[in-house]
C-alpha cells in the first residue's frame, strides 16, 4: 500500500489537475489526496494520515501550527512571495513533470523509511549491444522501449559515451545515469525518491539522461553496476528495464550475464560479420557461452531513410523491423 500524500491549495481545479498527473503515474509512490477546504483538510491532518503534505500558504500554516512530533514532511507550494521561513518549497505554476521531480528530489532527505514506495513488479532485464559498431543501437532500444511501454512500465538506460540524446530527451536537467549510481553509494534505501526524481518521460518510455561525461562513465567499477541493476529489480518499479550498452561498462559481460534478454545489433556484410565472429568466440573463451546463447542476433537490414529525430521514430521503417523484432519473440 503507498503512503498518502496532501496536496493543497484553494483553487480546486489547480488541485484537481496536478492530482490527476501525479496519480496517473504508477511509480509515484504516492496516493494523492486533494483538498481546496481548509476545514476538510484539518480534519484529516488530526488522524496522522498524510507521509507527506504539498501545500499551499494556508493550509501550510496549519500543519506548522501541530507539535513538531505529529508533524508529517511538508513542502510549501509557493507562489510569487511564499512564507520567509519555510525551507523547503516548490514553485507552483511550473510543469506538473516537473513538480513531481522536486517532490522526488526533496522529500528524500526528510524521510527514513526503507523502500518507501516499493512496488511488486518482476521487473524483466533487456540488454542490447553491439559489437560492431553502435550504428542505429540507441534507435532500436528505445523503440523497443517505446513499444513495450504501451503494456507495461519500462525504464530506458543508455551507457554511450556520446550518446547525443542529452539535447532530445528533455527530463533531469544537470543529473545523469552517473549521478544516479553515485546517490546509490549514500544506501539503497531511498534510492526509489532519488530514481523517481531524476526520471523523464518520451512518448510513455521513463528514462535517466544519459552521462554527459565518458570520463565520469568510464569511472564506475563493474560492481556498482551490478548493485544498480539489483536494486532496480528489488524495487520492483519497472515491468522491464532496457540496457542500451556499450564496452564504456565495466564488466560488461558480467552485466549482460544479469539480464534476461539479449539482443546483439549486428549487420549482414562487410566487417561486421568478422567483427561479431570475434565477439562470439570471445564469449566463449572467456566462459561466457550462457550469454552467446541467450543473445538474439539481430541483422538488420538496409533501410531507405533512417528517422532523422526521436519524434519520428515511431513512424520509420525502423520502427516495423522492430515491431516484427518483438512480435516474434512475444514481447
Amino acid at each position: 500500500m503507498k503512503d498518502i500524500m496532501a496536496l493543497c491549495d484553494k483553487d480546486e481545479e489547480y488541485v484537481y489537475r496536478l492530482q490527476e498527473l501525479l496519480s496517473q503515474r504508477e511509480s509515484f509512490p504516492f496516493t494523492v489526496s486533494g483538498y481546496s477546504d481548509r476545514e476538510a483538510f484539518r480534519q484529516e491532518l488530526k488522524k496522522g494520515r498524510f507521509s507527506l503534505v504539498l501545500a499551499s500558504e494556508g493550509f501550510y500554516r496549519d500543519v506548522c501550527e501541530l507539535d513538531e512530533d505529529r508533524r508529517p514532511p511538508l513542502l510549501l507550494l509557493k507562489e510569487k512571495n511564499g512564507i520567509p521561513e519555510a525551507s523547503a518549497y516548490i514553485r507552483k505554476y511550473q510543469s506538473g513533470e516537473k513538480i513531481r521531480q522536486e517532490i522526488m528530489e526533496k522529500y528524500a532527505p526528510q524521510t527514513g523509511s526503507a523502500f518507501g514506495g516499493k512496488g511488486d513488479k518482476k521487473t524483466v532485464l533487456y540488454g542490447v549491444f553491439s559489437p560492431v559498431g553502435r550504428s542505429i543501437q540507441s534507435s532500436v532500444s528505445l523503440l523497443m522501449g517505446e513499444m513495450m511501454a504501451k503494456k507495461g512500465s519500462v525504464l530506458y538506460l543508455n551507457f554511450e559515451p556520446f550518446s547525443g540524446l542529452a539535447g532530445l530527451l528533455s527530463g533531469s536537467g544537470d543529473r545523469d545515469l552517473t549521478d544516479l549510481v553515485y546517490y546509490m553509494q549514500g544506501g539503497k534505501e531511498r534510492l526509489v525518491y532519488k530514481l523517481e526524481s531524476m526520471v523523464g518521460n518520451v512518448n510513455g518510455l521513463d528514462y535517466i539522461s544519459p552521462a554527459f561525461s565518458f570520463v565520469d562513465l568510464g569511472q564506475v567499477r563493474e560492481e556498482s553496476w551490478l548493485m544498480l541493476i539489483e536494486t532496480l529489480k528489488e524495487l520492483g518499479t519497472y515491468d522491464n528495464v532496457i540496457l542500451d550498452l556499450s564496452e564504456m561498462v565495466h564488466g560488461l559481460l558480467n552485466v549482460l550475464r544479469q539480464c534476461d534478454y539479449i539482443y546483439t545489433i549486428s549487420d549482414r556484410e562487410g566487417m561486421a560479420l568478422s567483427r561479431m565472429e570475434q565477439y562470439e568466440e570471445l564469449l566463449k573463451s572467456l566462459d561466457y557461452k550462457d550469454v552467446l546463447e541467450r543473445s538474439l542476433k539481430c541483422e538488420l537490414p538496409r533501410f531507405k531513410k533512417l528517422p532523422a529525430s526521436i519524434e519520428e521514430l515511431p513512424y520509420s521503417e525502423l520502427a516495423v523491423y522492430v515491431r516484427k523484432l518483438l512480435e516474434e519473440e512475444g514481447r
